[in-house]
């Protein structure tokens, strides 16, 4: 299994992302293209580092605008969303289509390119339910550097389903507050 990523092999040309994105009815924007280049350029990224990267070209472009930017270039499917450490929200290019290691101490994410999960078959109940348009294979264990510091006694024990998850209210990876829609006609207090 190949767990290196190349960030030129995650990025689609202007063309291509400008197609996919006029076939959901959007326009293929610089600030749109500038995000999709950072998000295929650092790979496993917070929206705070994308925003850092793309102010460099774009310093006027605001974090809530790439939030926006985010969740279009995923709606699209040109990005997916991933669970980072403790919770927080990464994203990366779609493209080539992979699959993740996730460390649960660190929660640290690596890539796996081995068609050979593509090819995992569906049982027929699935197949006759489901049209599965896109498949990710996710394994959770511990990385070399956390087995090392936890040692053998720890990493004998069950591990949790998933990462742990811990609330915070702003950080890296954190979503922006959202506001409540006002009805027509009222007054906000």
């Amino acid at each position: 299994m190949k767990t290196t990523r190349r960030a030129t092999q995650g990025q689609r040309s202007g063309k291509e992302l400008g197609e996919r994105l006029r076939a959901h009815r959007f326009r293929l924007t610089p600030q749109r293209a500038a995000v999709y280049r950072a998000v295929s350029e650092l790979g496993h990224a917070s929206p705070r580092q994308i925003h850092e990267m793309v102010r460099q070209t774009h310093p006027m472009l605001s974090l809530n605008t790439v939030y926006a930017t985010l969740e279009t270039l995923e709606r699209v499917g040109q990005i997916l969303r991933l669970r980072g450490p403790e919770g927080s929200i990464l994203y990366e290019a779609a493209f080539p289509i992979h699959h993740h290691l996730q460390c649960f101490s660190c929660g640290r994410v690596l890539d796996i390119q081995d068609p050979r999960l593509d090819e995992i078959p569906l049982p027929p109940s699935i197949r006759e339910q489901f049209t599965v348009t896109r498949r990710r294979v996710e394994f959770y264990g511990y990385c070399p550097r956390c087995r090392r510091r936890l040692g053998r006694a720890a990493l004998s024990r069950e591990a949790p389903a998933a990462p742990a998850r811990r609330r915070r209210a702003s950080g890296p990876g954190t979503s922006p507050p959202r506001r409540r829609a006002r009805r027509p006609g009222t007054r906000r207090r």
